[in-house]
């Protein structure tokens, strides 16, 4: 398991922040700050999704 979490400071000032998730040096599952909403990477990854967006706490945490 990876976990990627960062941020980037944009050249209009602005900050971007990311979270991913993978495996086995794959993507798995994102969390998209400006739609507030997780992106599974495959199928695999789609039943993670669907179960952190109705869990309405984890995906405040990423806000």
């Amino acid at each position: 398991l990876q976990w990627l979490i960062g941020c980037e400071l944009l050249s209009d000032g602005s900050v971007r922040g990311s979270y991913r998730k993978g495996y086995d040096g794959r993507d798995f599952i994102s969390f998209e700050l400006g739609s507030g909403r997780f992106v599974a990477a495959d199928s695999a990854a789609e039943i993670t999704r669907r179960r952190w967006e109705q869990e309405v706490i984890m995906a405040e945490g990423f806000t």
